[in-house]
């Protein structure tokens, strides 16, 4: 019985191996075709890709910038007094 169930576990995995594989090719596949058509769209002629690129990847590593509030001081108040 072991021996079956070891059998079974090796031709899933085998099968889920090349399952994988065969999405990230054509993943990658179709990632290279549509940046080889926007590319060479004649639509887009002149646009800068580099600087396209550069300006994501600028605004994608920039840590968001949060405003810093001062502190207000309180005063204290003592039978109708302030101090500081």
């Amino acid at each position: 019985m072991t021996g079956n169930m070891t059998i079974m576990f090796i031709v899933g995995f085998v099968i889920f191996s090349l399952y994988i594989w065969g999405l990230l090719t054509m993943i990658t596949k179709a990632h290279k075709k549509q940046k080889t058509d926007l590319e060479n769209d004649p639509e887009l002629r002149g646009f800068d890709w580099e600087h396209y690129h550069q300006y994501r990847e600028e605004r994608y590593y920039k840590s968001p910038s949060r405003k810093k509030y001062k502190r207000k001081k309180f005063q204290k108040v003592v039978n109708g007094k302030k101090e500081v």
